[in-house]
């Protein structure tokens, strides 16, 4: 059967056939610049994320909520979004939320941990995933494209999935 959708907005555009896209300024840019595996690496760890959030206790959503927001605000700016775009970038005192928030978790683990419950693997998972988009911020941080409050808070994220994990596993 053939439909006729006449006038209809499609999804795809075809424009990336080769091997291109563009950043948030428009920019054309290699789908394999690292601006674009890096957002590509926000979008897996923003993924793992949303499924934490459907399985996490009350307790952890609110603060969770606000790593996803700025999450998408470290997205903007490593896609080159205009200054207008940022309406909430972080910030030092964002970073010390974090750590704060970190230690009242408790102390870490004397031993190996395993994530042996659906939520301590999600939050593993996040873990994991942050630590590979760290990988990619790296290059950025020392060419001097990113600025050091965004890594220093992407590379504490990992030990707040690391600790969320561990008080969610038997």
């Amino acid at each position: 059967m053939v439909l006729l959708l006449i006038g209809m907005k499609k999804v795809y555009t075809a424009k990336g056939d080769d091997g291109t896209t563009a950043d948030y300024a428009g920019n054309k840019v290699s789908k394999d610049d690292l601006i674009i595996v890096t957002n590509g690496k926000i979008d897996c760890f923003q993924s793992a994320l949303d499924m934490a959030l459907l399985l996490v206790n009350e307790e952890y959503k609110d603060f969770l909520n606000k790593v996803q927001g700025k999450m998408w605000q470290i997205a903007g700016e490593v896609a080159n979004c205009p200054g207008e775009c940022l309406i909430d970038p972080v910030t030092s005192q964002d970073l010390e939320d974090l750590e704060k928030y970190i230690d009242i978790l408790g102390e870490p683990p004397k031993k190996f941990v395993r994530f042996n419950t659906q939520e301590s693997i999600w939050f593993n998972e996040c873990r994991v995933r942050c630590r590979e988009l760290e990988t990619c911020l790296v290059k950025l941080f020392k060419d001097d494209k990113l600025r050091h409050e965004i890594y220093r808070y992407v590379n504490r994220l990992s030990s707040l999935f690391f600790m969320l994990g561990y008080k969610y596993s038997k």
